[in-house]
């Protein structure tokens, strides 16, 4: 575990700095590539000390077991955390001028511990954007109060998450018995015998593959400084085919090809890949129809608020389904903490009142900072149930990327209404919602689902798991705070990433916009809501009843976002592979099939993790905009 830890703290620092200046994330999807590499270095290195040390190298419990600790923090030093809350914090205060933000809007009312000043012409504000002056040091005491206040919020949000996903680890692993088609890369990587190579690992396929995949990106890459090599864009449109009229919504098509998508969808079960693909075009066919009976208008929110719906009546659904063994597991694991009883596994002791206890902690905290204990309950409950959907949509549909339409808060702040809440709960609400609930492509819970799944797997101790993870999630935090903040300060946001300099600025304009033009639900809105859930309810429905039923509700709540567009495409070449491979050759063929896909998925982590480390000495733009 120590090992894992310092690993954690590496990639961490890495990580913030990548992200902040090059806007390359080092833990980009719900199967990190960053963590790929590292596990494949872990390999090699074991490897290496057989061969020629004859030693026995890395076991593969320790090595499965450091692969879930940075699945469990790799987003932080990126999307999901770094990139964020530092800069937001700064920016609510740098952007307050007349005609952005004026400070009556919002800043009069906040609690002055949750920002680093409330001044805008305060050094500590002024240094991140302008420049720290020549002789002046990166101003880290200023820092201290709210760093203080806000982690021991994230502490005990990851915490939360971490707790619900130990209570339903067993549930679905040995009840539901979902696949996690993203935990069998690294499961089939690692040799259960310490003596040997895996399997996979010495299937030409699998390499000749990952060749392929990895040649293609080192051409990518060296193109950006050598113009003259051939630069194979793999990002294409469909470009415009009709003119006018109602069928110019299949204009402009995306056509993207990701090897590592194809590789997953390979691995799918076939209603579910057929169900990511199917669903996305049913959404433009009901685009189509709304163009041709003359409602061009609102396309998107039309979509969004049906998958908010959707969300709502699948979330319902998973929860009712596990009502009394979550009642039991909860039961139990108190009761044993009280030296009551025995819990059903040894985690569900630490587990069961940890969420409890971290729950009231994250809403009295809420309360205490400037909002409603009502509405930061609301919130955090409702975050459980967007966690939960997102967590099936990865360990079931295996979205190597996944975002939702929506975010939480903004679905609250237009159902319940800016007006309701009132100026200083949405501004709290909105600044608790920059780490995990602001973006769906980042949550922990699916990370934590797929560690204990692989913990099963490899026989850890679920208990041993679960302290790991929640080891690397304090760790990266914690080197976070330091490595984030000298990065933003040494070079100031102007010359950060294209992404991150603007950041700020962008979340600074929305919350304006949301307090002085609020948006009010309009019955459209409500009707898709409900079409949204009906639709759920009937998916959900064929499901149980009819084992041929082919169209998941995963689909339909993954129908809408950046990834499906990016990715239908890919995700349509995988099924039909697979469906050819097993209508013809059969299901030996198909596991024979296998390495080519594990390929595919370990070349692109391979090469862009590589292309990574480069642009920190070499700079160079991102191959992948994600």
């Amino acid at each position: 575990m120590i090992l894992g830890l310092v690993i954690v703290a590496a990639f961490t620092i890495a990580g913030c700095f990548s992200v902040l200046l090059r806007y390359e994330i080092i833990g980009t999807g719900y199967l990190p590539r960053g963590a790929v590499t590292v596990l494949l270095l872990l390999i090699l290195i074991t490897a290496v000390l057989r061969r020629f040390l004859k030693r026995r190298g890395i076991p593969r419990k320790s090595a499965l077991l450091i692969f879930g600790m940075l699945l469990a923090m790799a987003a932080i030093p990126g999307q999901e955390f770094s990139q964020h809350v530092y800069l937001n914090q700064l920016g609510m205060v740098y952007y307050t001028t007349p005609d952005i933000a004026p400070p009556d809007l919002y800043l009069d009312d906040l609690n002055p511990s949750l920002v680093p000043s409330t001044e805008r012409a305060d050094p500590i504000i002024r240094w991140a954007f302008e420049g720290v002056p020549p002789g002046a040091s990166v101003p880290y005491g200023k820092w201290v109060v709210p760093l203080l206040m806000w982690t021991p919020f994230w502490f005990a949000l990851y915490w939360v998450v971490l707790c619900f996903s130990a209570l339903m680890a067993h549930r679905w692993e040995d009840q539901e018995k979902v696949l996690y088609p993203l935990t069998t890369v690294p499961a089939e990587l690692v040799s259960a015998d310490s003596k040997t190579i895996a399997p996979a690992l010495k299937n030409r396929l699998l390499w000749t593959c990952f060749a392929l995949t990895t040649l293609l990106y080192v051409m990518k890459g060296i193109s950006t400084y050598v113009p003259s090599v051939p630069n194979i864009d793999m990002q294409q449109r469909g470009g415009v085919i009709f003119a006018e009229g109602p069928m110019r919504v299949f204009n402009n098509l995306p056509l993207h090809i990701y090897p590592e998508m194809i590789g997953i969808a390979y691995l799918l079960s076939a209603e579910v890949g057929f169900s990511l693909w199917f669903s996305y075009w049913l959404r433009l066919v009901e685009t189509f129809s709304r163009e041709a009976v003359g409602l061009q208008m609102n396309h998107y929110d039309f979509f969004a608020f049906q998958t908010v719906g959707g969300y709502a009546m699948l979330a319902g659904a998973l929860l009712w389904s596990a009502r009394k063994y979550l009642a039991r597991v909860l039961k139990l694991g108190i009761a044993a903490a009280l030296g009551r009883g025995e819990a059903e596994d040894p985690v569900h002791r630490v587990a069961a009142p940890g969420f409890v206890l971290g729950m009231i902690f994250i809403v009295y905290w809420c309360s205490r900072l400037g909002m409603s204990a009502t509405w930061g309950l609301v919130m955090y409950v409702s975050f459980i149930m967007v966690s939960l959907v997102v967590s099936r949509v990865i360990c079931e549909a295996g979205m190597f990327l996944y975002s939702s339409p929506f975010r939480l808060n903004d679905v609250i702040f237009d159902i319940v209404g800016i007006k309701t809440l009132g100026a200083q709960n949405v501004t709290v609400m909105t600044m608790t919602s920059w780490s995990e609930i602001r973006a769906t492509a980042t949550m922990n819970m699916p990370y934590a689902f797929m560690g204990f799944k692989l913990g099963s797997i490899a026989g850890i101790d679920r208990k041993k798991m679960f302290w790991a993870m929640y080891g690397a999630i304090v760790v990266a935090i914690l080197c976070s705070h330091v490595s984030s903040i000298w990065t933003i300060y040494h070079y100031s946001v102007p010359k950060l990433g294209w992404w991150p300099s603007g950041s700020s600025l962008n979340t600074t304009n929305k919350l304006a916009r949301q307090l002085q033009s609020p948006q009010e639900m309009t019955l459209g809105n409500w009707g898709a809501i409900a079409l949204g859930g009906g639709t759920t309810f009937f998916l959900v429905a064929m499901r149980q009843r009819f084992l041929w039923w082919p169209w998941h509700p995963l689909g339909f709540v993954a129908w809408l976002g950046w990834p499906i567009d990016r990715y239908w495409l890919s995700v349509l070449i995988g099924w039909v592979a697979k469906i050819a491979v097993v209508r013809f050759q059969g299901y030996k063929a198909f596991s024979a099939f296998r390495p080519a896909a594990f390929g595919l998925i370990l070349g692109i982590c391979f090469i862009l993790s590589v292309w990574l480390v480069i642009h920190m000495f070499m700079p160079g733009p991102p191959l992948l905009i994600e």
